[in-house]
């Protein structure tokens, strides 16, 4: 099975978080934009998001991109001005590709 480059036709940007002090000493999350790449996003049917909730993951849409070495977890996506949680995160096609399960955050 070979990576199919034509149905990846949204961008989508990977933020990475970082903690950040203020002035008063407390810290708070802050995310930063870590890449902006081609993915295909697709909704998760009513059988896929409950398949996904066996596994206990929480998802609502799956994105496929090119396989990276830096994306995880703790990492989020946005797209078309939407953020989206990474619940999971899996290699495909021999490293070729990730697939992420993600929760749109509202």
């Amino acid at each position: 099975m070979t990576l199919d480059i034509g149905k990846m036709r949204e961008r989508v940007t990977i933020q990475s978080p970082s903690e950040v002090r203020g002035r008063s000493g407390e810290t708070k999350l802050e995310w930063s934009a870590a890449a902006t790449v081609w993915a295909s996003v697709e909704g998760l049917s009513s059988r896929d998001i409950l398949q996904a909730q066996q596994a206990n993951v929480v998802a609502t849409h799956r994105i496929r991109i090119r396989h990276r070495d830096d994306v995880t977890h703790t990492h989020r996506l946005v797209w078309r001005n939407r953020t989206m949680e990474i619940a999971s995160v899996t290699d495909r096609m021999g490293r070729e590709t990730l697939e992420l399960l993600a929760r749109e955050l509202t």
